[in-house]
């Protein structure tokens, strides 16, 4: 125990220069076509965004 060593470092790394990385644990805004593509199948915003949410939070 008192040789013990953690790393907990979130870390993506990409050797191609037209890769697009995000990290799981990365917040941000709700993908606009997701919302849209909700919304076709009858919920309005507010719904769409709740269901989104909804299945991000299982």
């Amino acid at each position: 125990m008192d040789k013990g060593v953690i790393v907990a470092t979130p870390k993506l790394k990409a050797t191609c220069v037209d890769a697009s990385l995000i990290h799981e644990a990365a917040i941000g805004k709700i993908a606009g076509e997701q919302i849209t593509k909700l919304m076709t199948l009858g919920l309005n915003e507010q719904e769409a965004e709740q269901k989104i949410i909804e299945g991000f939070l299982r």
